[in-house]
């Protein structure tokens, strides 16, 4: 198996939830118990590898919230980079087979991705929102990805240690 198989996985894995969020999920009227599927991305790349990782996964999805959703050019490219870097930094010495791990990684960037993307919005624009709308925001879509965090990470821890998500080594 090789680096190709990787890439190729995760490009499809990024495809496909891209187009399914934002093809279907986001058409559905659900409003903020709308999952977020990229968010899950840099979440489990900074638990299960670390900050740069989580901190590459978290630019990229950025950017693809961005090109779609993007009010203000860069800022989401920021915020997940940031909140994928830190989320990295901070389950550093966690034990990874540990499911609440990835519930509790998930809820905290989904706060933080939502709180520091209104704060910097608020100050771009100079029109905060309301704690109340921002709180709505927050615990309707951690409800949901909290939930799918458990249901997502298991093939994906899986795949990481044992499948094509596997990284693999150079031979000097």
């Amino acid at each position: 198996m090789n680096n190709w198989r990787r890439w190729l996985v995760l490009a499809v894995l990024y495809l496909a939830a891209f187009l399914l969020q934002y093809g279907v999920l986001n058409n559905l009227g659900w409003g903020v118990f709308c999952p977020r599927l990229l968010l899950f991305f840099p979440v489990y790349a900074g638990v299960l590898r670390g900050a740069l990782p989580g901190l590459g996964h978290g630019l990229f999805c950025g950017f693809l919230q961005d090109l779609v959703v993007g009010r203000f050019l860069g800022l989401n490219l920021l915020v997940w980079g940031f909140t994928g870097f830190l989320c990295g930094h901070f389950t550093k010495g966690l034990f990874k087979e540990n499911y609440l791990i990835a519930v509790l990684s998930v809820f905290g960037v989904h706060f933080a991705n939502c709180l520091l993307y209104a704060l910097f919005a608020g100050l771009l624009s100079g029109s905060f929102f309301s704690m109340t709308f921002i709180s709505k925001i927050i615990l309707g879509g951690a409800l949901v990805n909290c939930f799918l965090a458990p249901i997502i990470y298991v093939p994906v821890y899986r795949s990481l240690l044992y499948g094509w998500l596997r990284p693999i080594k150079k031979q000097a």
